[in-house]
């Protein structure tokens, strides 16, 4: 009885353990990569396996998260159905579950933010065929959509294209830091 009880008490203790997100939700240093990354360390994986897997930098990958959401993974849009670390719309987000067959992928986990950024990415560069380190180009592309940008919708909104400028600047300041930075993966 008393060894029967010690392994449903670790089984507990592990289960919910297991419902403790390995992820911080946050950042303190969102103006450093480096830092960023290392205090971050499942970050640092999630955004590196998104690279790899899909070829989105990434520095763009931050720059994008920074810009959508400022890394709060319950940040939510007002006027739409953006939520999570990607602000990725429900039906959007629906589809990457669909293609990728990712089914338990949740908008607020950095993992599936960067595993959806790594995706749209993908589908952009098949789609329009952008530099992958044009993080302004693909902001535009991310915002208004593969069909918008090729209709050249975000040339009638000029706040969008300074906040494209925006991630573009934020992308290469993440970039050059990462390239100084050791960082182990």
């Amino acid at each position: 009885m008393r060894h029967q009880f010690k392994i449903i008490i670790t089984c507990l203790t592990l289960a919910l353990g297991g419902c403790a997100s390995l992820e911080s939700s946050t950042t303190t240093h969102s103006g450093d990569a480096c830092k960023m990354l290392t205090e971050n360390k499942d970050w640092m994986k999630a955004t590196y396996r998104s690279w790899k897997k899909w070829g989105v930098p990434i520095s763009v990958q931050l720059s994008i998260i920074k810009h959508e959401s400022s890394f709060n993974k319950d940040a939510s849009a007002k006027t739409s159905t953006a939520y999570g670390y990607a602000q990725a719309l429900t039906g959007t987000f629906n589809e990457y579950r669909k293609e990728t067959k990712n089914h338990g992928a949740n908008r607020g986990s950095f993992y599936d933010s960067t595993d959806f950024i790594g995706w749209y990415f993908s589908k952009s560069i098949k789609s329009i065929g952008h530099n992958p380190y044009d993080a302004g180009s693909f902001y535009l592309i991310y915002h208004d959509g593969i069909a918008g940008y090729k209709k050249k919708t975000y040339l009638k909104k000029s706040w969008l294209m300074d906040k494209s400028s925006q991630v573009q600047k934020l992308a290469n300041k993440y970039r050059a830091q990462i390239n100084k930075c050791r960082i182990k993966i």
